[in-house]
């Protein structure tokens, strides 16, 4: 059985371009690790590849969700198992694509996550009236003071996976990420290829991406999607979607908006990196 090819790099560093080469030579389906290509419409901002391509090469998780429904990295690992499942029944050779760390991290150290399904139906009605009576702030603020790293995978908005663990903590009396179980080794699955440069060129290839998605309507884009969905959606947290929201709402003007993108989005390039410079066994390739 052929291994996984896993392309990870930061943002704009041409990891998609890679993964379509290397379909078409091996005829693979490719797996999107990407948090926010899931959703339909974010099309632009998320730098999804091309409708041709699509029709192309068979992709997986990308456009299955609407703007307003969650997604986390519980969501994906699930997800992703059935997919590798799948294609594998098939002899299918199988790419992934994306530069969504944490995501990532859990799919290569085979992360275990506590049943999402099994409730305690007393403990499940306490905290949906503590819900409506104190709302999901108070209560994100004592998960997350509780347990400080799901701040990386839940956002404040998404009160169902908030209950969900809360529900978990009182239930087993220890913090969710503490009954999350991983392997202590990168699976034998898998080929990572990581994508590299200089931080200059990181820096210039990210600064013209965000021009780019500016000329291709990333600003009408995000006009249609807040006409159709809450402005508070769970997906409109994504890079250069809620600062777009924020300039279209007379916080700051367009050049301003793009200097904030651009800055931002550099700054999760560097936060990318550390979290693909913990992985073992990547064999990188320097882009110049």
């Amino acid at each position: 059985m052929s291994k996984i090819t896993v392309i990870i790099g930061p943002t704009a560093i041409g990891k998609s371009e890679l993964a379509i080469t290397l379909a078409r030579k091996q005829n693979a389906e490719i797996i999107s690790a990407d948090a926010f290509q899931v959703y339909k419409g974010m099309d632009i901002g998320t730098a999804k590849v091309s409708k041709p391509i699509l029709e192309e090469i068979p992709h997986h998780l990308i456009d299955i969700l609407d703007p307003n429904d969650s997604y986390n990295v519980v969501d994906f690992v699930h997800r992703t198992s059935k997919i590798v499942d799948e294609l594998r029944s098939k002899n299918t050779p199988i790419i992934m694509c994306g530069g969504t760390g944490m995501y990532l991290h859990a799919f290569l150290y085979k992360y275990q996550f506590p049943n999402e399904t099994s409730t305690n139906s007393d403990i499940k009605t306490k905290l949906q009236e503590r819900y409506k009576n104190e709302g999901i702030e108070i209560m994100y603020k004592e998960l997350t003071d509780i347990n400080p790293e799901l701040k990386d995978t839940i956002h404040i908005n998404n009160h169902k996976r908030v209950l969900r663990n809360l529900e978990i903590l009182i239930e087993n009396g220890q913090k969710p990420t503490d009954l999350k179980k991983q392997s202590k080794t990168i699976r034998d699955d898998v080929e990572i290829i990581g994508l590299t440069a200089e931080r200059d060129l990181i820096y210039e290839r990210i600064n013209q991406r965000v021009i780019t998605m500016i000329d291709q309507g990333l600003i009408e884009e995000v006009r249609s999607l807040i006409e159709k969905y809450p402005k508070d959606s769970y997906a409109f947290q994504a890079l250069g979607y809620k600062e777009t929201i924020a300039a279209l709402n007379g916080g700051y003007d367009e050049k301003e908006m793009i200097e904030l993108i651009q800055r931002k989005t550099r700054n999760f390039a560097k936060r990318q990196l550390t979290w693909f410079k913990r992985l073992n066994n990547v064999k990188w390739r320097n882009i110049i």
